[in-house]
């Protein structure tokens, strides 16, 4: 009964070691990590329409491919060119959603490569996700998402709102 008792005792301290030498060694590698700069919050606004339509027709569902050009406003109220190739479905429940990619250009030659995916009512408001993938120059390193609220107020175009946290490693 004594022997344990002891081997209950000893296993405490060397959990605690153990627990203390991970921790320490996390922190000591978290000096060498890739410099982030805090989560930067911002909303913007695009507007897109259809460059080009594929429709790929069922009895159940219509899927089309849509390449879209467009722009966005950031509120600082500098400009990019938005570029996007997106799957847009409808169900036979009278859902729609789109997925897809969207590179955003900037007149610095900065870039975001993001994944979006967004559902809801036709010819309502939408909402969803956006999940930044890359990005070049002052948005090198690019980590973060958001969520969209989109309109199409019109055949293929779009409208859309976005608010997104973010951090980079641009320097």
């Amino acid at each position: 009964m004594r022997r344990e008792q002891r081997n209950v005792r000893t296993a405490m301290p060397l959990e605690a070691i153990l627990f203390a030498v991970i921790v320490s060694i996390l922190g000591f590698t978290a000096r060498f990590s890739p410099a982030q700069t805090p989560q930067e919050v911002t909303r913007w606004r695009e507007f897109s329409y259809a460059k080009q339509t594929n429709r790929f027709d069922s009895r159940m569902v219509a899927v089309d491919g849509v390449q879209r050009g467009g722009y966005l406003v950031l509120n600082d109220g500098t400009f990019a060119r938005l570029w996007s190739s997106l799957v847009h479905t409808t169900s036979p429940e009278g859902r729609e959603y789109y997925q897809g990619f969207v590179m955003y250009d900037f007149d610095d030659g900065s870039s975001i490569l993001a994944k979006v995916d967004v559902s809801g009512e036709p010819r309502a408001k939408q909402t969803g996700t956006i999940h930044f993938l890359s990005g070049a120059k002052r948005f090198k390193g690019i980590a973060g998402r958001g969520t969209i609220s989109s309109w199409m107020p019109a055949k293929w175009d779009l409208y859309t709102e976005v608010d997104a946290s973010f951090s980079t490693t641009a320097e």
